[in-house]
This record gives structure tokens, sequence and C-alpha cells, in this order.
């Protein structure tokens, strides 16, 4: 058999971007990783880089290596010290401070087409100087690391680049901040606001020595991409570590399979847990990459019933009931050492969601504000896949169960909707009647 013959190095290195739930699992999936790419010298970065980017679920505990051949990538994954714990958790507009540093560029710029765009934009209004193409660089360096999943908290600039950061912003229109510093208009430094303080800073700009604590994106250096795309997921940010480029999806080792018992050390067991079915794992690996589509995947019923709506207590008796009646609806998928499985507890885990009342609601109404809230989207991991709501109206009250699309295979959710009513009102009047409104399922 002919042996593979490795993939020459390219000059830009790729990002090979990991994570795991646990230290322990992610130098577990770093290694195997590297046995991967030590086996298979021919196999393309850019595959690799876009499937761990686009066929994985983010974890906590990250990191990243970059590096132009299969041979340079294994030998960073599986160098020792690949065991970082999990950075703080990033909160919604926690990303990066952007500071465009003004000073005027002296060699090529890097071949990115947002780069392309903005230095266009200059040819256009005939203000292609030094100093304007300077700020379109700056600029399309910004707008390429928006492209790239890097949502900066701030975005400040000094010189020319304070022109850039006022484009980026929407402060001011790209054609203006170029004519602008084509006619040599001052442009003031700006300072990081005080909030801003601790928060990681990417200096994008000719790389200065007193630029210690910043992550540098060099106008002319290409590798600079890979290193701080690197460095900004090993820090927990979700960016595009694909650097853009093209690839295909390609088959590589899972996650080590690693169950942890309650208070106890992770093993191997998977007895208590079933593999997912292909349905299952179609719709939950869409919804995970996707992160918040389950909404759009959950089936949905509500009725419109008369009288005085159940008791709290009567409601969570029935919906427990519903859910020992039906082991299927007590599914819950979890991801114990990296690897998904779907487990059934012994006791229901779902509660009913009681809706604040509103005295003037009619049945179309509390029929359309039980549905909204049944299709909220789902955490999906280590949580019940079913969800039931009610909401009382001065005249009549309203029920809806919304159970993940997955697992409707097996379920039909307008005869469970039924029968959780019939629990739900045992000691109510055998001739009550079931008011159905509009659409009922997604």
């Amino acid at each position: 058999m002919t042996p593979k013959r490795p993939m020459p190095p390219t000059d830009v290195p790729r990002v090979l971007a990991v994570s795991a739930r646990d230290p322990e699992s992610l130098a577990a999936t770093c290694a195997r990783l590297a046995a991967w790419l030590k086996d298979t010298p021919d196999a393309d970065l850019d595959d690799v880089a876009l499937t761990l980017q686009t066929g994985r679920e983010r974890f906590p505990c990250r990191y990243a290596v970059t590096g132009g051949s299969a041979a340079e990538a294994a030998a960073l994954l599986a160098a020792p010290g690949t065991v970082p714990g999990p950075p703080p958790p990033r909160a919604p507009g926690d990303g990066p401070v952007l500071r465009l540093d003004g000073a005027p560029l002296t060699t090529a710029p890097l071949d990115l087409p947002e780069v392309a765009d903005a230095l266009r934009i200059a040819q256009e209004h005939a203000v292609d100087c030094a100093a304007a193409r300077t700020v379109a660089v700056l600029y399309g360096l910004a707008a390429w690391l928006r492209a790239r999943r890097v949502i900066p908290r701030a975005v400040r600039g000094t010189g020319l680049g304070a022109l850039a950061a006022a484009a980026a912003r929407g402060d001011l229109p790209l054609a203006d901040a170029l004519l602008a510093a084509a006619e040599g208009a001052p442009a003031d430094d700006e300072t990081l606001p005080e909030e801003d303080d601790g928060t990681p800073v990417v200096l994008i700009g000719v790389p200065r020595p007193d630029a210690v604590d910043a992550v540098v994106l060099d106008p002319a250096d290409a590798t600079s991409r890979a290193r701080l795309l690197a460095e900004l997921w090993r820090l927990g940010y979700d960016v595009d570590t694909s650097l853009g480029r093209p690839g295909r999806r390609v088959r590589l080792p899972g996650h080590p399979f690693r169950r942890r018992a309650a208070g106890g050390p992770a093993t191997d067991d998977t007895s208590a847990t079933r593999p997912l079915t292909p349905y299952e794992q179609r719709w939950l690996f869409y919804d995970l990459v996707r992160h918040g589509s389950s909404g759009d995947h959950i089936t949905a019923v509500a009725t419109v019933v008369p009288g005085p709506s159940p008791t709290p207590d009567a409601l969570s008796a029935a919906f427990a009931e519903l859910q020992r009646r039906h082991p299927a609806l007590r599914t819950i998928f979890s991801e114990p050492g990296g690897r998904w499985r779907a487990r059934t507890p012994p006791t229901p885990q779902a509660e009913p969601v009681h809706l604040t009342p509103d005295p003037d609601d009619g049945p179309e109404v509390l029929h359309v504000a039980v549905l909204d809230a049944a299709r909220q989207p789902l955490p999906l991991r280590d949580t019940p896949l079913v969800r039931c709501c009610l909401r009382a109206g001065p005249a009549h009250w309203a029920l809806a169960l919304a159970v993940y699309e997955p697992l409707t295979a097996t379920l039909a959710p307008r005869r469970l909707l039924d029968e959780l009513i019939g629990l739900a009102t045992a000691d109510a009047s055998p001739g009550l009647r079931l008011v159905r409104h509009g659409t009922e399922s997604p």
C-alpha cells in the first residue's frame, strides 16, 4: 500500500480549536486529535479546522493550537500542559476591546475581502493616499473580526485609528472617515473607558513595544490572524476559528466518554443510558450549533377549557402521573464525557409552568399565550424535554403541552394533552367541554 504523503505546510497557519467539559476530558481530546493527525499526515487542515468549528459543541474548557501542517499541529496538541481550566464565564456583550492604532502602514496589507472592499471605497472616492489607505485597512480588519464572530465590547482608536474606529462603530460613514484622513483632519486619541479595564484588548495595527497585554492583529502578518483567534478561543469567546477559509466536514475522533457518578469519579459505564437515534442526533446537533433554535423544533398543542382552572397541586400531580405513564416524556439528553446519550430517570423531572392569570383574557388570547410560552427554546442538556403551561382567565383556562420534536416519533402530543386534561380534572363534571382554537402545532 502506498504510504500517505504529508500535506505541504502552508504560509498561513490554521487554528485547531478543541473544548471539553473538564480539564481531564480536554487533555484526552487533545491526545486523540494529535494521534489522528499523526496517522493522517495528508489531512487538509482547512477541513479539520472547519469540522472542529462547525461540528462540535462549545464546552467551557478550551484549547487551541496554530499549525501549518498536520505534523506540526499534532506535536503541539500532544505537548504537555494542554489542560487549562475553564475561563471565566462570558456574559452577553462582554467582548474584547478593539484598539485601532493609526500608525501609518508601510507594507502591503493582508489579502482579505473586507480590507479589499474598504480600499475599493477609497479609490472610488479618489482618496487613495497613504492616510486614507491606513484608515481603510484598519476598518477592513475590524470588519473581518466581526465576520469571525468577534463582537467587541468597545472600539477605540488613536490617530488615524480614531477615524477608522468611528467608522467601525457606525458613528461616521467610512467614506467621510476616508475623506477626513485624506484632508489631514486631526483625529483625537480615544481612551478606554474605566469599565473596560481588565477586559482583553485586541490591538489592530503595527505592533508596538508597549502593547504588552494586548493581542495583536498585524495588518501585514498573516500568522497574527490565527494567533489572535486561537487566543480569543482559549479565553472563552465563541469565535469562528476557521479563518473564513473553505473546507469540508471530515470524520474526526470524538470526545472521550466519561460518565461521572454523583460525588464520584468519572467512569466509562453507559448501562443507564442509550445512544441517540439518528433522528434525535439530527435535530439535537442542529439546535446546538444554531444556539437557541430548539424552539423551532418543539411540537406544541393547546386546549381552552371553560370553568375554574385546576389547583397548582392538582396539575402538578397530573403532570407527574402523565410522565410516569409515558417514560419517553422523562427522556433527558446528557453528555457524559463528551458523547451525547439519552437517559430516562425513574421519576418525573418536569414541573408545570403557571403563567400569571389575567382577568380580562378571552379564550383566543389564553390559547395564544400558553402556546407562545410552551414553544420557548429548551436548554437541551440535562433538562426535561417536555413542558406544560397553564394560564387562567375569567371564565376559561388554557393548557399547553410541548414536546421536543425528536421525541414525538413515539408520542402523540394531542392524545397526551387530552389525557393530561383528564387527569387534572378527574373530579370535574363529566360533561366537561374542551374548546380548541387555531393552529396547535408548529
